[in-house]
């Protein structure tokens, strides 16, 4: 039974561990700073001492880390993991905040770099990768005055009833959780627009200038990201663009692929899906995780054939963003298991891209209904071999 993708999404709440302090991973490539200040709360609600650890700063300059310290409200230690800068200054501030033996619980969301530091303040050997949920449960680990606690990259109270994308818990009628479903949607859609409308108009211009020399788009995702993909293929062909769509999508059956995730690990769909691409052609994938196996497996065949390869995601520094020549992020999290928020945020990107193209080629209302319209072909009769 394959279990990853729950495993990796629902975890205890780090509370029920008894830390005693805490260390906060930053990932400067992809702050979410939304998020981290899910995690200053809790910390804040558990009332322990913590400081904060801004990683991947080998690959990132000064002027983000200080960005993100204003956005926070707090200083960041400037660190990486990989080059092992900043360990000495962990560790100094490891001795300052925390009494001797404490359990500390290392924070942050995946690909943060949690298990690494951990790794490089013990010396052991641990599994580390930048697939989304390479850490799937909560472990404690003995490093010399304290006990490090590795954790899960999204951290949710599943006590809460219902806290699936969208904390209801203190809604007091059915009118008030409605209410807040779709405040937070639009909420993660506004988010979205502050940092996306470059990307998204770089990707315009490399869609209109491909399909008017004779390219077209192949788009991709996996259950919901399968949903949006399908929007937008729909969207492409009401507006006269050469657009095809593959998904693991078994929708039209049941909505197992939705839910379970059904075929995320086949790369013989992704192997299949790139045959169709040629040369200048498109290829854009979708994955709120950034960690869906076809689909950014798929993106990296898609340009050893000489493809454009473009990723709409939430976490770009995963194996999608890495395989990705254009990165549409969105900025809808926080979330829980459910992606709703960034769900909502990926429609609104698709039909950014698609509406603005269609616009910029010309196409006019006329075009788009002589697009719709029904084209009937004479077909044999039922029974007839």
């Amino acid at each position: 039974m394959h279990t990853k993708r729950v495993l990796k999404k629902i975890s205890t709440p780090f509370e029920a561990f008894e830390p005693q302090g805490a260390i906060l991973m930053v990932n400067m490539v992809d702050p979410q700073v939304n998020t981290m200040k899910v995690f200053l709360e809790a910390i804040e609600g558990v009332g322990i001492p913590f400081f904060a650890v801004a990683n991947k700063m080998d690959l990132v300059d000064g002027a983000r880390c200080a960005m993100v310290e204003e956005e926070l409200g707090l200083s960041l230690i400037a660190a990486s993991m990989l080059t092992m800068d900043g360990m000495d200054g962990i560790r100094a501030h490891m001795a300052e905040t925390f009494a001797p033996k404490a359990r500390v619980a290392v924070l942050g969301v995946f690909n943060s770099g949690k298990t690494s530091l951990i790794s490089n303040l013990t010396g052991l050997d641990l599994a580390i990768g930048n697939l989304p949920g390479t850490t799937l449960e909560f472990t404690a680990y003995d490093c010399d005055d304290y006990v490090l606690i590795d954790t899960v990259g999204q951290i949710i109270d599943v006590s809460k009833p219902l806290m699936v994308s969208v904390d209801l818990a203190d809604c007091q009628s059915t009118q008030d959780k409605i209410a807040r479903i779709l405040r937070q949607d639009a909420e993660g859609i506004l988010a979205t627009l502050e940092i996306a409308v470059p990307s998204i108009e770089a990707v315009v211009g490399v869609l209109r200038d491909r399909i008017e020399a004779g390219n077209k788009i192949v788009v991709t995702g996996a259950g919901a990201s399968a949903l949006v993909a399908m929007e937008m293929a729909g969207q492409g062909l009401e507006t006269g663009v050469p657009i095809m769509v593959f998904t693991n999508n078994l929708g039209d059956m049941q909505p197992v692929s939705f839910a379970k995730g059904a075929g995320e690990e086949e790369m013989g769909l992704s192997k299949y899906m790139t045959m169709a691409i040629n040369e200048g052609d498109v290829m854009i994938g979708i994955s709120a995780s950034g960690g869906t196996g076809f689909v950014y497996d798929g993106l990296e065949r898609a340009s050893q054939r000489g493809g454009i390869t473009v990723a709409i995601t939430e976490n770009i520094d995963t194996p999608l963003g890495q395989a990705a020549d254009y990165v549409i992020k969105s900025n809808a999290k926080p979330e829980g298991p459910s992606s709703s928020k960034i769900q909502a945020a990926h429609l609104a990107i698709g039909h950014a891209l698609l509406l603005t193209l269609a616009d910029e080629r010309g196409v006019t209302a006329d075009d788009s209904v002589s697009f719709m319209l029904p084209e009937v072909v004479p077909t044999k009769k039922m029974g007839i071999k």
